[in-house]
């Protein structure tokens, strides 16, 4: 592993300390703030995968960074929008993140993350948290394996443990 995949990982490793940590806050907004790290810290985690050689690596990439754009929105309307708008942006940026996908399009691999990252966008738009965590933990097993088969340590750590943190969270706070 050369220099670029150790620091690669290392951003994926953080960016799951950030995921797993979102999962505990029981305000939506709080939620979506570490969520928006998280995208930040696995954005760069994923081009740098792809940098060093991994090219499944940029769909990830490019959909965490459309992510980032997603939850900002959805924080900075959240008092403002209605259901139906928020219907409206999930929808957009479902559609975003299809369209993204098939531009950064490598292999059958990159439909995995496609699936997880429309999950991941529906959920949220949810605006109770243990809704939000279902819709999550459905992304989960594509997410996982995209994760293994790009060679992401810490996306797949990421996907597992959070897996099981929304659980412990969802059935803590039902």
């Amino acid at each position: 592993m050369n220099a670029m995949e150790i620091t690669a990982q290392v951003f994926g490793f953080l960016a799951l300390a950030a995921n797993i940590l979102s999962f505990h806050f029981r305000e939506y907004r709080q939620i979506v703030i570490v969520q928006m790290l998280s995208s930040v810290l696995f954005t760069a985690h994923f081009m740098l995968l792809y940098a060093s050689g991994r090219a499944d690596a940029l769909t990830a990439g490019a959909l965490n960074a459309l992510s980032l754009l997603r939850n900002g929105l959805l924080l900075l309307t959240e008092k403002k929008r209605t259901g139906r708008e928020t219907a409206l942006i999930a929808g957009i940026f479902s559609a975003a993140v299809v369209a993204f996908g098939i531009m950064t399009w490598s292999s059958w691999v990159s439909v995995l993350f496609i699936l997880a990252m429309v999950l991941v966008t529906v959920s949220m738009s949810i605006r109770r948290p243990n809704r939000l965590r279902l819709v999550m933990m459905a992304a989960a097993p594509f997410a996982l394996t995209y994760d293994l088969l790009i060679g992401s340590i810490g996306g797949s750590v990421n996907e597992a443990i959070s897996f099981a943190s929304a659980l412990i969270a969802f059935l803590r706070n039902r």
